[in-house]
C-alpha cells in the first residue's frame, strides 16, 4: 500500500479559536464542509447574497475535486499516480504550477523539502518504520529533486522506480486555488481550511496548538496563510514520524510542531514540512528573510515554545 507523507495538523480547527474576528455590521458566513485530499475541509464566505455565494462555493468544491484528480496518491486516475506508474507526464498547467513551487521551496530549504521521498515512504510503511541499510542505500539512488527532469510541459524521472508525493504541499496548494476561485466570483472575505488555513480580507482568529492540543499562541490571520507540521503527529509503529528527510537522518526529529505564516498556503505548507526536519532553528531564521515567509512558531521535543 502506498502511504502518504501525512502531517499532523496542529492548528486548532473548529474546536477552539478558529473563526472570524467579531466585527459590527459583518454578515454571517455561508459555509461548506467536507473532505479534501484526505483531510477535513471547510470554506466560509461572508455574503449578503446567498445565491451568489452558493454558486461560488460550488465552484470552489469543483476546484477541490480537480486538485484531487491531479495530486492524490489514492485517486485511481490522478495525474500524480500516472506519473509514478509510468515515469513521465505531460503536465496540466496547475500541475506545472505546483512543480514550480516545489522548485522554489526545495531551493529555499536547502533540499530538505523534497517530494521524491515517496519510495522511502513506501519502504518505511512496509517495514513499520524500519528500513535496513541495504534498502536505504538502494533507494537513495531514487531520491533527489534534481532527478526530476523537465522538457517543456513534459516531466520525466531520471531513473526507473522514482515516485513523488505532494502530501507536504498539495493541501496548501489546494487552499490557494480555492481562495482564487472564490475571489474570481467576487468573494475575498473568506476563510479556507484544507489542512492549512488561508484568510481573505477579513481577519480570522486562529489558535495554534502544540502536542496534546496545548494552546501555544493565537493569531489574527488576514490576507495570509498558516500551516502546521508535526513529524510525529502521525507515526509508524516504531515511532518514526511520517515526515522523512531525503537522507533518512534525524530518526525522531527535534521539533514536536512547526507552524508557519506566509503569503500563500502553498509556501506555508511546504516550508512547515521542511522546517519539521531541520536540526535547529537556523533554517527558520534564514527563511524569515524571504518576503513571503512572515512568522514561524517552533515547539521542541521538551515542549518549549519559540516564536520567531
Amino acid at each position: 500500500m502506498t502511504v502518504s507523507r501525512r502531517r499532523f495538523v496542529q492548528i486548532i480547527a473548529g474546536c477552539a479559536l478558529a473563526g472570524p474576528v467579531p466585527a459590527a455590521g459583518k454578515s454571517e458566513p455561508l459555509k461548506w464542509r467536507g473532505r479534501a485530499l484526505g483531510v477535513r475541509a471547510e470554506i466560509s464566505v461572508h455574503t449578503g447574497n446567498p445565491v451568489r455565494a452558493r454558486t461560488a462555493l460550488a465552484a470552489a468544491t469543483d476546484t477541490i475535486r480537480r486538485m484531487e484528480r491531479l495530486f492524490s496518491l489514492y485517486e485511481p486516475a490522478s495525474a500524480l499516480l500516472w506519473l509514478n506508474q509510468t515515469g513521465h507526464l505531460s503536465m496540466p498547467p496547475e500541475f506545472a504550477r505546483l512543480v514550480g513551487a516545489c522548485d522554489e521551496i526545495h531551493e529555499w530549504t536547502k533540499g530538505l523539502f523534497d517530494p521524491t521521498v515517496q519510495p522511502l515512504m513506501v519502504a518505511l510503511a512496509a517495514g513499520a518504520g524500519d528500513i535496513d541499510g541495504d534498502t536505504a542505500a538502494r533507494l537513495s539512488d531514487l531520491v533527489g529533486w534534481q532527478k526530476v527532469l523537465r522538457d517543456g510541459p513534459v516531466l520525466r524521472f531520471a531513473k526507473p522506480g522514482m515516485a513523488l508525493t505532494f502530501n507536504g504541499i498539495a493541501q496548501g496548494f489546494a487552499t490557494d486555488r480555492v481562495t482564487e476561485t472564490l475571489a474570481a466570483h467576487g468573494f475575498d472575505r473568506c476563510l479556507v481550511s484544507i489542512g492549512e488555513y488561508r484568510a481573505g480580507s477579513d481577519p480570522a482568529r486562529i489558535g495554534i496548538a502544540g502536542q496534546g492540543d496545548r494552546l501555544l499562541d493565537q493569531v489574527d490571520l488576514k490576507n495570509a496563510a498558516l500551516a502546521t507540521s508535526s513529524p510525529t503527529g502521525t507515526a509508524f509503529r516504531n515511532g518514526r514520524g511520517h515526515i522523512v528527510r531525503p537522507d533518512l537522518a534525524l530518526d525522531r526529529g527535534v521539533w514536536r510542531s512547526v507552524t508557519v505564516e506566509a503569503e500563500t498556503a502553498t509556501i506555508a505548507d511546504g516550508i512547515s514540512t521542511a522546517l519539521a526536519l531541520a536540526p535547529d532553528r537556523r533554517l527558520a531564521d534564514s527563511l524569515l528573510k524571504q518576503q513571503s515567509v512572515r512568522r514561524v512558531w517552533l515547539e521542541n521535543a521538551s515542549g518549549a515554545f519559540i516564536r520567531l
